[in-house]
C-alpha cells in the first residue's frame, strides 16, 4: 500500500492557485535556476540515462515550480525525485515533456522509468490522495493550442500508470463535501466542444480507473475564469467562489456539495442572482475580514457622484450568500492601486462621502451636505507613502496604521470633538485591512 499523503495539507487549497501564472514562459529563462547539490546529483542520473542534449521545464503554476520534484510516490519510505524535460533538437519545442523517475539506490541516484508526457510544457503538479486511494501524482500539461489538460497518475512496479485524463482552465484538490477524502476538481469556460463546468474527480470505475461523481454547469457567458476562492457560506458549508470575466466585468458563481451533488445557485434555477453579483474587472472575491466566509464585491458610487460619472468615487460593497440572496455586509473604501480595504463604520452609510486629493493623492472622507461642492466637513483621509516619505507625514500629524512591505499607510483625523462621525483611532485601525 503507497503512503497516503496528509490530508489536511490539501484541504481547501483553491485559492493557491488564483492569479499564480507566469507572465511568460519559465522555458525561455536566459539563465535557469542553480541547482542545489541533491538536484545536481539528480540531473547527473539523468544525463546517464537519456544523454546531455535536454532542456528542462519548469512548472508555471502551483506549489512546485522546480524541474526537480522531490515526493513519495511509491510504498518505500523515501522520496522519489521527478524530473520534468525534453530532449533538446528533437521538436524544436513542440514536443511533449518527459517525466523521469529517479530513485536512491544503494545510496546513488539512478534514473528507474522514462515516461512520454501529454503536452508541451508543465502548468502545474500536485501530490495528493483522491477519495479513498492512495497518493497520486497529477500533473497539468500545456498544449501547444494553448489549452491544458490534468492526468492523474500513479506509480506502481517501478511504473507510471495514467488513471484519468480530462482537459481544464483551474485545477486544484479539495475537500468540498466535508467527508474527510479530498477530490479533484476541473474548472473550464466554454468552448466550441464542451460546456462550461466544474467537475469533481474521485470515484472508481471498474477497471479502477478514477472517474467523475459530480459535475455543474457554470456561466456560459464568462470567456475566463480569473479568480478561484476557496471558503465557506455561512459557518460550515465549504463553498468555492468563481470570479468569471465577461465583456469586461466579472461576476460570481457559488459552488458546494449538498448529499455528493454540486450545487450553484447564483447562476441556476429561478433566482439567478449571478446578474447581481457583475462589477468591472479587478474586483475579486475575498475574505476581507478574514473569518473563514468569502465576500463577493459591488461597487456604488459614493454620496454625491452618479453611476455615469466619469470621476466619480465608487464605495465597495463586500456581500455575503445568505438564505439564497446577496446580502451587503460591509461598504468600505477599496484601493486596487494601494492594495487597502477601509471598512466604512456603519453609521457612516449614506452620509459620509469622499474626494481624492490632487495635490497629495490622499482619499478624504467627508460629511456629506447636499453635494460634494458644500460637503467641506473633512472626517479622515489616509495616504499611502513609501519610507522617505513618511517622517514628514508624520510631522503634519499623520499616524501610522498598518505596513506592509515597502508601503506605510497613515491617517489624519480632525480633532472635533462634537462630531460623531469623526473615528477613534481604534476604530481606524480595527477597520483597515491591508490586501496581500
Amino acid at each position: 500500500m503507497k503512503r497516503k499523503f496528509s490530508l489536511a495539507a490539501i484541504l481547501l487549497t483553491a485559492a493557491l492557485f488564483a492569479g499564480c501564472s507566469f507572465g511568460g514562459s519559465v522555458d525561455l529563462l536566459l539563465s535557469p535556476p542553480r541547482l542545489s547539490e541533491e538536484q545536481s546529483a539528480v540531473y547527473d542520473a539523468l544525463i546517464r540515462s537519456v544523454g546531455k542534449e535536454v532542456k528542462l521545464h519548469y512548472p508555471r503554476a502551483g506549489e512546485y515550480r522546480s524541474a526537480f520534484v522531490f515526493a513519495n510516490i511509491d510504498s518505500e519510505p523515501d522520496d522519489e525525485a521527478v524530473v520534468f524535460y525534453e530532449k533538446s533538437g528533437e521538436s524544436e519545442g513542440g514536443g511533449n515533456v518527459r517525466i523521469n523517475i529517479i530513485d536512491r539506490i544503494d545510496g546513488k541516484w539512478t534514473s528507474v522509468y522514462d515516461h512520454a508526457g501529454a503536452g508541451t510544457g508543465i502548468d502545474r503538479i500536485i501530490f495528493s490522495d483522491i477519495g479513498s486511494s492512495a497518493a497520486s501524482m497529477i500533473i497539468g500539461y500545456t498544449l501547444i493550442s494553448g489549452e491544458k489538460s490534468a492526468a492523474v497518475y500513479s506509480y506502481d512496479d517501478g511504473r507510471l500508470y495514467t488513471e484519468f485524463t480530462d482537459s481544464y482552465s483551474n485545477m486544484f484538490v479539495t475537500d468540498i463535501s466535508k467527508d474527510g477524502t479530498a477530490d479533484l476538481v476541473l474548472i473550464r469556460p466554454e468552448n466550441q466542444l464542451r460546456k462550461a463546468a466544474m467537475t469533481l474527480v474521485s470515484g472508481r470505475t471498474d477497471d479502477g480507473s478514477f472517474k467523475e461523481i459530480a459535475s455543474v454547469a457554470l456561466d456560459r457567458d464568462a470567456s475566463e475564469f480569473v479568480n478561484i476562492a476557496s471558503g465557506y457560506v455561512g459557518t460550515d458549508t465549504p463553498a468555492i467562489f468563481i470570479d468569471g470575466l465577461s465583456s469586461g466585468q466579472v461576476s460570481t458563481e457559488i459552488i458546494y456539495s449538498v448529499n455528493g451533488q454540486l450545487r450553484n445557485p447564483l447562476y441556476l434555477g429561478e433566482s439567478a442572482l449571478i446578474g447581481n453579483t457583475k462589477r468591472p474587472a479587478g474586483y475579486l472575491c475575498t475574505d476581507i475580514d478574514i473569518d473563514g466566509i468569502i465576500e463577493i464585491p459591488t461597487i456604488s458610487p459614493f454620496p454625491g457622484y452618479s453611476q455615469d460619472q466619469r470621476d466619480s468615487i465608487y464605495s465597495t460593497n463586500w456581500n455575503i450568500f445568505d438564505n439564497y440572496s446577496i446580502v451587503k455586509k460591509y461598504s468600505s473604501y477599496y484601493s486596487a492601486a494601494n492594495s487597502y480595504c477601509f471598512i466604512l463604520p456603519s453609521r457612516w452609510d449614506g452620509v459620509v462621502t469622499a474626494k481624492i486629493d490632487s495635490a497629495t493623492g490622499d482619499v478624504v472622507f467627508y460629511k456629506f451636505r447636499i453635494d460634494l461642492e458644500n460637503s467641506t466637513t473633512e472626517l479622515m483621509r489616509i495616504a499611502a507613502a513609501d519610507a522617505s516619505e513618511t517622517p514628514a507625514l508624520l510631522e503634519d500629524g499623520y499616524m501610522l496604521i498598518k505596513s506592509n512591505n515597502n508601503v506605510n499607510y497613515l491617517v489624519k483625523s480632525p480633532d472635533i470633538q462634537d462630531e460623531p462621525l469623526v473615528l477613534t483611532m481604534t476604530e481606524i485601525s480595527n477597520n483597515f485591512y491591508v490586501m496581500i
